[in-house]
């Protein structure tokens, strides 16, 4: 018998963030699954994170998760990220898992439990241009972030195309040669530019009229981004720039076939 196979999307299981978003819940923050290649890859598992992916892919069991990455250990980022250890490695009972994620998660001032290292089959430590694989999937860390803490984005690559993940950071320069990618997901907190180390609009538009990808992501926003519309605020976007850039919305699937087109 011809086995199916899935094809690779991403889904959203959360597209807000910051304090007050994540209070009210006026977006989800559960993160980002990458399904790829028959691999299950979570990123961010923030607040309320399984109950999104319970409710997103509910045909998924959370078991089956082949990584876990966390960019950085702020808590709309890693709430869940316990949760999902124990999940992965049966309650201590099973020598499985992988997790990923910068040095400072881990230890006195980290947000992992010390008692679930033990048990997870394999840790990776993030540093500047760290990269490994996941089966046929190559996942880079191109650069350190302008953030509070120690923070890296992503970038994926299979087959012939790459998706970059630009998490949580003040704009620089060097982001843009970093994160060239077909299709690039941004966190865009900010309507307009601050001390805040968050991209804003006019950040935002600085990366994709530069890089040129195929379609461009903006996801994570905070309270005056919703206020305004993210979906206006990707039509500008896109008026700016001439790419399509799409507002995420939670829950969603994005088959990445489609998205190369375009």
């Amino acid at each position: 018998m011809r086995r199916y196979r899935m094809a690779d999307e991403i889904v959203f299981l959360g597209t807000g963030g910051a304090r007050f978003v994540i209070a009210k819940q006026l977006r989800a923050t559960g993160g980002i699954l990458f399904r790829i290649a028959e691999k299950n890859i979570l990123v961010d598992p923030g607040p309320e994170s399984l109950l999104r992916l319970l409710t997103y892919v509910p045909k998924f069991n959370p078991e089956k998760l082949d990584g876990v990455i966390l960019t950085h250990k702020h808590i709309d980022h890693s709430a869940d990220i316990n949760v999902y250890l124990d999940i992965l490695t049966e309650g201590g009972f099973k020598k499985s898992g992988l997790l990923v994620a910068p040095v400072d998660a881990f230890g006195e001032d980290g947000i992992i439990h010390k008692y679930l290292l033990q048990f997870l089959k394999e840790i990776k430590i993030i540093k500047q241009n760290f990269e490994f694989a996941v089966g046929d999937i190559k996942i880079k860390f191109p650069l350190k972030h302008d953030h509070r803490v120690e923070t890296y984005g992503l970038k994926l690559t299979y087959n012939d195309y790459t998706i970059s993940y630009v998490t949580d950071t003040k704009f620089f320069p060097e982001l843009i040669p970093a994160y060239k990618a077909d299709i690039i997901i941004m966190n865009l907190l900010r309507l307009e530019p601050s001390e805040i180390d968050h991209l804003s609009v006019s950040d935002c538009e600085k990366i994709i009229g530069k890089i040129k990808p195929k379609v461009a992501f903006i996801t994570h926003f905070g309270m005056t981004i919703i206020k305004t519309g993210p979906w206006n605020i990707a039509h500008k976007l896109k008026e700016k720039t001439g790419v399509t850039v799409l507002a995420a919305e939670d829950g969603q699937h994005y088959e990445i076939k489609k998205l190369l087109t375009y």
